[in-house]
């Protein structure tokens, strides 16, 4: 395994933290029930009274001054219990979260729920199927934690021209899917992250990434970032791993 001060993928989770960003709050009540959520995610959260229907309510995101976007309470049972749907259902249930989730692209978060974190990434893979072709990889702490994702990854791969990289230690042997490329992380490189990398088809736009480490057992601290240099350095460095795995 790769020592502690060597890690490119910690390097790169550091450089993809950006500013503080505000996430406020609009109602008639303090929306008590959305800390658990919220508090994963290293914002300056804030409430502000407002005369209206509890579910008239809304919470905005800030960058300083600059508005970024809100959700509306319509969709905070959403943000409480997040599903994690597919990749490819982007309405309804799943929009809301993975809202959020762009909204505090930059963020560092810590999260010890693995379908929190699973509907996190969601945000990521979402952003591959809508554009359809491009490079998408993403590592597991073992080939056998691919297994309940193995449906997932057949129906991105059979149904877009994504090209798709999973990597993993090898306690299990994946089917073989079309359109899917297993590296085997014999050396432990890259099995204390979990890391979803989507090289946009060489559109900055659609550039994105989850960078997670596993710094406690069951609990990961990471960040989902938008900055294409930093996305195209996930990617570079996950293409050197894969080009040097058996």
């Amino acid at each position: 395994m790769v020592a502690d001060d060597e890690s490119p993928l910690r390097a790169l989770r550091e450089r993809a933290t950006g500013p503080p960003k505000t996430v406020t709050t609009f109602g008639p009540e303090p929306y008590d029930d959305l800390r658990p959520v919220l508090d994963r995610f290293d914002a300056d959260l804030r409430h502000e009274s407002l005369p209206v229907p509890e579910e008239s309510g809304y919470l905005v995101v800030r960058r300083g001054e600059e508005y970024l976007g809100a959700v509306s309470a319509a969709a905070f049972d959403e943000l409480r219990d997040p599903s994690a749907g597919a990749p490819w259902d982007a309405t309804g249930e799943a929009a809301a979260y993975r809202e959020l989730v762009g909204l505090l692209s930059g963020t560092s978060f810590e999260m010890d729920d693995r379908g929190r974190l699973v509907a996190t990434a969601r945000e990521v893979e979402d952003r591959a199927w809508r554009t359809g072709r491009g490079a998408l990889y993403v590592t597991f702490q073992s080939l056998s934690a691919f297994r309940a994702q193995v449906p997932v990854y057949e129906q991105l791969a059979g149904t877009t021209d994504l090209a798709v990289t999973v990597f993993g230690e090898p306690d299990w042997e994946p089917p073989a899917v079309d359109g899917v490329a297993v590296h085997r992380d014999e050396t432990g490189e890259v099995s204390d992250f979990w890391v979803v990398a989507f090289d946009g088809d060489g559109d900055d736009g659609a550039k994105s990434a989850l960078i997670a480490e596993e710094e406690r057992p069951g609990t990961y601290a990471g960040v989902v970032t938008y900055d294409p240099a930093v996305v195209d350095e996930v990617t570079a460095y996950l293409d050197g791993v894969a080009a040097s795995a058996p």
